[in-house]
């Protein structure tokens, strides 16, 4: 089965099949609430995530049924858009991760120099998990996805990487792509030290001190 984005700019799935006309007829709620049928659809598509996230920050763990009840829509319906909870996560991933990449990108964007821009993406990266957004994509890492979501979710934590690369490159690194690798460990035990509950200032610094200790030039 092809899949495709479901709106320009949009990162998300659909499956032909759930375009169609006779999909649409069962849905429990049929009312348009937007000027076009996909608009309408990929607003209630919002509401169904929205309500996987919720019920995932809440219980860690999505059913149809508990966001059937959320929406207030049949589990039928619910199936009119996801063919299973696993796709319905692999959307709550791809949403989190997203943010998390412009979250990124902006704090970013206007650093120059390689080494304060390699500073600052360790520090955004480290502020979003002590806010405690990073806890939804590690709850959702849990679940298993289908291969094509288990792709696009990869590609995301690449390009969740991509400042790293790249300052890295401009550093004139040997092996930056293995340094990278490095980088993001050490992100990632900072990340569990700091949902453990270890002070995030000290993790934080931490973890700069000794990631920019390692690509001295």
């Amino acid at each position: 089965m092809r899949a495709r984005p479901c709106v320009a700019g949009s990162r998300r799935w659909i499956s032909q099949d759930e375009e169609s006309a006779r999909s649409w007829q069962h849905e429990a709620v049929p009312r348009i609430d937007a000027p076009t049928l996909a608009e309408h659809r990929e607003q209630r598509r919002d509401a169904l995530v929205e309500a996987a996230t919720t019920v995932m920050r809440e219980s860690g763990s999505v059913t149809m049924a508990a966001v059937a009840e959320r929406t207030g829509l049949s589990r039928s319906a619910v199936y009119e858009y996801y063919r299973s909870a696993a796709d319905l996560i692999a959307d709550v991933v791809v949403d989190e991760l997203t943010a998390w990449i412009d979250h990124l990108a902006l704090a970013v964007s206007d650093v120059e120099d390689p080494r304060a821009r390699l500073e600052a993406w360790i520090r955004a990266s480290l502020a979003y998990v002590a806010d405690g957004r990073h806890a939804l994509v590690r709850a959702a890492g849990d679940a298993t996805l289908p291969p094509v979501r288990r792709a696009q979710v990869q590609a995301l934590h690449r390009e969740l990487a991509a400042p790293v690369h790249s300052a890295l490159r401009q550093l004139g690194v040997e092996n930056p792509d293995r340094i990278a690798s490095y980088v993001w460990g050490v992100v990632e035990a900072a990340t569990r030290h700091i949902e453990a509950g270890r002070p995030a200032d000290d993790e934080v610094d931490a973890a700069i001190a000794f990631a920019l200790a390692g690509v001295a030039q």
